[in-house]
């Protein structure tokens, strides 16, 4: 096989759109906090813990998307061994070709998605991150695999992504029928 390599970019303008929503709160968060009383004087303590509680997460997360914003690695990367795809939370290691057995289409709203069927959902779950373990979880009882690519935080559109993975995906397929 030949070695080449198909790297997908995260999306920076997906990501300062997300940067500005989290400021957006956190500024919603600390007026809240700071001026509760002209909100709603009844709730003015509640308002207060509430607001000081969602800038205090909003600003953790911006933090998070900011370090993404800057990483130079790539979101997704296709070769010859298989997909790692960098930008799922719950999932950042290698999908083996040979533990692809379909591609499919998912949509879940608005949220649309590349579902990558595998022969072995149990490793691919117990593979990633241990904190996310009961999300790939859900995801493989609620699609039937823990594997889930999304567009939304790489520099693609979905249509092309997933025609990109199929094409990928049916390569190695038909390499493999000529190499049994």
């Amino acid at each position: 096989m030949n070695n080449s390599n198909i790297e997908i970019p995260f999306s920076k303008t997906k990501t300062a759109i997300t940067l500005i929503l989290l400021v957006a709160i956190a500024g919603a968060g600390i007026f809240a906090y700071v001026s509760p009383e002209s909100i709603d004087p009844k709730q003015a303590d509640k308002l207060g813990i509430l607001g000081i509680s969602a800038a205090v997460i909003a600003l953790a997360s911006a933090v998070f998307v900011i370090r993404k914003w800057m990483t130079q690695k790539v979101g997704l990367l296709i070769n010859d061994q298989g997909i790692t795809d960098f930008s799922n939370a719950t999932y950042d290691g290698l999908i083996e070709w040979s533990d692809v057995t379909a591609i499919k289409k998912m949509k879940v709203g608005p949220i649309q998605g590349v579902l990558v069927m595998t022969n072995s959902p149990e490793k691919y779950i117990e593979q990633g991150k241990k904190r996310h373990l009961q999300a790939r979880k859900k995801s493989f009882k609620f699609h039937g695999t823990p594997l889930l690519i999304v567009s939304s935080r790489l520099q693609i559109k979905h249509d092309e992504l997933e025609q990109i993975i199929n094409e990928e995906f049916e390569k190695r397929v038909k390499l493999s029928s000529v190499e049994s």
